[in-house]
């Protein structure tokens, strides 16, 4: 069966002499595995399709539950974030994390658009790369079912005064109320960007200012947050706090 797709490659790992074993990011059929033939060789005409972070319209075969790529086109090849390792680096974690959230034959469009748009703010914007890691992590800790509830505080029921957060319960504590796990104290500009990440638009999603000390915050608020839900911890991100 043949199929054309357009997705965003996630990994490539080498495979027997010249082949790849790729993992594919598409629009309409989630997560796919595939082995790209000879794609190692100098003169292969799917290289460049298939590298990493490489956004590429492929025509997928599929015999017996095994995927080969026939052909690849590059779409976007974010050249911006090879060239600057560091972008580099966050962008990997950023592949890592989509890899581990997406299901396979499972269609969810809302993933590879983060993912492109993520890649995207990267190379072009001139946004701190800070808060674009930040919203990534919150944004995707939603769409991976571990969105937090910025409400009320769930001890008195009312809002929370000099509000904390919660790394375990991903909810607002007043501060002299009895809490859960590590907490993280917040002000309004947090939190007020925490809602903005979870629930606006996606096109918009980097679309906010924050004060040093409110990034800070957030950038440390979102990681916690991330690894304490995910309960694994990633290499790419060793990586790139390696760089940083």
């Amino acid at each position: 069966m043949h199929e054309t797709k357009r997705g965003l490659v996630l990994r490539e790992v080498a495979y027997r002499e010249a082949d790849m074993m790729l993992t594919v990011l598409t629009e309409s059929g989630g997560k796919v595995s595939a082995a790209a033939r000879g794609v190692r060789r100098k003169n292969s005409k799917l290289s460049a399709a298939v590298q990493s972070l490489a956004f590429s319209e492929f025509s997928f075969y599929e015999n017996g539950g095994r995927v080969t790529v026939n052909e690849a086109e590059p779409i976007e090849l974010f050249f911006e974030l090879r060239s600057d390792l560091v972008k580099f680096a966050l962008a990997s974690y950023f592949a890592e994390l989509l890899e581990v959230t997406a299901d396979a034959e499972v269609e969810n469009p809302e993933l590879i658009r983060l993912g492109l748009n993520s890649f995207y703010a990267l190379a072009k914007l001139q946004k701190d790369p800070r808060i674009i890691k930040a919203a990534f992590e919150m944004r995707i800790a939603r769409y991976a079912g571990y969105a937090p509830v910025l409400d009320l505080c769930p001890v008195c029921g009312n809002t929370a005064r000099h509000p904390v957060f919660s790394l375990e319960t991903g909810t607002l504590y007043c501060a002299t109320c009895p809490k859960v796990g590590k907490t993280i104290p917040v002000d309004e500009g947090v939190i007020a960007a925490l809602r903005h990440i979870l629930y606006g638009d996606l096109k918009k999603l980097f679309s906010f200012r924050m004060e040093e000390s409110g990034i800070q915050t957030l950038a440390t608020l979102t990681e916690g947050y991330l690894l304490e839900h995910f309960e694994r911890s990633f290499k790419t991100l060793s990586f790139y706090h390696g760089l940083v």
